[in-house]
């Protein structure tokens, strides 16, 4: 179940736009700040810790000048039990007429609620824009419990 060893977790995930909120910075640059809200969804069956997680939200910042961003959040998933997971993440994005076309970076589990007390560990992600519009993750990584 995770409890003293670590695992590691190998997924990709969906992404789709809640919140959506840019303020453009006139510095005589590209430039703007945007605050995101986002509902993911794994494209397969998903567990963490044996448990299997049915929803969450990111919630973060993207700092754009010209066609690069660098981004940086949290998220918060609910396993089917009721359990909760939080993680942070760090990133970049590179941009082509302000979409973006490739986002990478590394998140750190931060903790979690119920079997998921004591979750810890870190991975990476890379993103590419699917042919629906959205932005198709893959998220690599390994965590432990306790």
């Amino acid at each position: 179940m995770g409890t003293g060893r670590e695992e590691s977790l190998g997924k990709r995930e969906l992404r789709i736009a809640l919140v959506h909120q840019t303020a453009v910075i006139e510095d005589g640059g590209q430039h703007s700040i945007s605050l995101d809200q986002r509902e993911c969804k794994f494209e397969s069956r998903t567990e963490v810790g044996g448990l299997e997680i049915v929803r969450y939200l990111s919630t973060g910042t993207d700092d754009v000048q010209n066609d690069r961003s660098v981004d940086r959040g949290y998220t918060v998933g609910e396993a089917a039990n009721g359990d909760r997971y939080f993680l942070r993440y760090e990133g970049t994005a590179t941009m082509k007429d302000g979409i973006p076309v490739h986002l990478e970076g590394r998140w750190w589990f931060t903790g979690g609620t119920g079997k998921l007390r004591g979750l810890s560990g870190e991975g990476t992600y890379s993103a590419r824009p699917t042919s629906s519009g959205g932005m198709g993750f893959k998220i690599e990584g390994n965590y432990r419990i306790g």
